[in-house]
């Protein structure tokens, strides 16, 4: 088992390639091994997506599980995995929770993603032990698993949460795309229980996705764009494969960027729900989060990139919401970890309450924070080399970036250079591939293509 490396978040393989029943035994040891020795007799409970083989991955890994001498509970359903990161947290004899997802990746992938006791991400000590924990050998006991339904309380303390009757007077008419995944019926039922008018694509779970890869992106979320277009619906809400990240779609049949999306929640929890507090974001996020915290307010703390980084900033207990590149929404005083659900509602009530179409909030945020352009480029390269940017990009501070003296210089996570027109430019090499990755964002287009080149250059020199 050498080269299974369970990384800080997560695992994932090729199914029939690395994604087996061996992976997931030699796992599920590693990680009943480390749950045992400090608290034997406790908890664990285990759920699992739509993907190929799932509910049967999830009751080997529990069986595996229960006989370290713990309690494994496995979802009587498909669960999402922000409702095994609830159930976790709501039970106080639960040391952690594995979910049997691969997120959004494609149907070709399967993987473990792990939860701590209080429903979020454990820490790269606890990854790098159950890694070192990593055998082949099943035990000759099996332990005893039961079956319970981990989905129920956490849609109930949603719906309990949201402003049903505001919500309910807008007459929103919506088009809900599951992606075939974990999410699937459950966002359509909650917000039909809310009063909206749901028009569901994708909604019932299906192993393979009938070719769809269930990711919130071009061009994926075509169909969702289409049927609201069709159907004249006020907007669509896409979620992926387990339910952790959301697409909007505007009137028109418009992808929202995702870069929209944590300044829009933010507006709901300030305005709306009279939240104060800290904005956390990682050094890849959009600028536009950031210039919406001073705007409402908010202090604003910037992280390296990860959602370890981001997780570690709860416990100061006064986050009012966290973001990262990819628009993902968490909220902590409902849960430590990403939920693309509780996120959909939370803009629905920013929607229903303002009385704005989506475009038109979109369009109010362009006004207040200014026009921005993102973009990104990955550089593959040999081990060899990134290991040697790694070493380099602490010791670098360039006089100037792309024909701007810096304002601000960060090696917090790799290089990150802020400049005086507002733009800025990050370079990073990633922690599990061999990759340096570059994010510049910029006031046009043009501007932020001139700081990808400024950063290609550097890393490939």
């Amino acid at each position: 088992m050498s080269t299974l490396h369970f990384g800080p978040n997560a695992w994932h393989a090729r199914i029939g390639d690395g994604f087996d029943e061996s992976s997931i035994t030699s796992i599920a040891c590693a990680l009943g091994d480390v749950w045992a020795s400090s608290y034997k007799g406790s908890t664990v409970l285990v759920g699992y997506d739509t993907r190929r083989d799932s509910q049967r991955l999830a009751m080997l890994a529990a069986e595996v599980i229960a006989s370290f001498g713990l309690t494994a509970i496995v979802s009587d359903r498909v669960c999402p995995t922000p409702a095994l990161g609830w159930a976790v947290a709501r039970d106080r004899s639960c040391v952690g929770g594995l979910m049997l997802t691969a997120g959004n990746m494609p149907r070709e992938y399967g993987g473990i993603v792990v939860r701590g006791a209080d429903g979020g991400h454990i820490s790269t000590q606890f990854a790098a032990e159950v890694e070192r924990r990593l055998r082949t050998a099943r035990p000759d006991v099996v332990g005893e698993v039961r079956r319970s339904d981990l989905v129920s309380s956490y849609l109930n303390q949603l719906a309990s949460e949201a402003d049903g009757s505001l919500i309910s007077s807008a007459g929103l008419r919506v088009v809900v795309d599951a992606m075939y995944g974990a999410g699937s019926s459950y966002l359509t039922h909650l917000l039909k229980t809310l009063g909206c008018e749901v028009i569901a694509l994708h909604d019932k779970p299906v192993s393979d996705f009938r070719g769809l890869h269930p990711d919130t992106r071009e061009p994926w979320v075509d169909e969702c764009e289409r049927a609201v277009v069709k159907h004249k619906a006020d907007l669509g809400i896409v979620l992926d494969g387990d339910a952790t990240h959301m697409a909007l779609i505007d009137a028109d049949g418009r992808l929202v960027s995702s870069h929209y999306l944590a300044p829009l929640a933010l507006e709901h929890v300030v305005r709306q729900r009279g939240y104060g507090g800290r904005v956390v974001a990682t050094m890849a996020s959009s600028a536009r989060t950031a210039r919406q915290a001073e705007r409402l307010g908010c202090d604003f703390t910037m992280v390296p990139v990860g959602a370890e980084s981001i997780y570690r900033e709860f416990f100061e207990r006064d986050v009012i919401l966290a973001t990262d590149a990819t628009g993902s929404i968490w909220a902590p005083r409902h849960l430590p970890e990403r939920d693309a659900i509780m996120a959909a509602l939370m803009l629905l009530e920013l929607i229903s309450g303002s009385g704005e179409s989506v475009r038109g909030l979109v369009n109010a945020c362009e006004r207040n924070l200014g026009s921005m352009e993102y973009v990104g480029k990955d550089i593959r390269m040999d081990h060899g080399m990134v290991q040697r940017l790694r070493n380099l990009l602490p010791g670098i501070n360039p006089p100037e970036v792309a024909g701007m003296e810096p304002t601000r210089i960060s090696h917090a996570d790799g290089l990150r250079a802020e400049l005086p027109d507002g733009s800025w430019i990050l370079l990073r090499c990633s922690r599990m591939q061999p990759v340096v990755r570059i994010v510049a964002e910029a006031k046009s287009h043009a501007r932020a293509r001139e700081l990808l080149a400024w950063g290609t250059k550097l890393a490939s020199s």
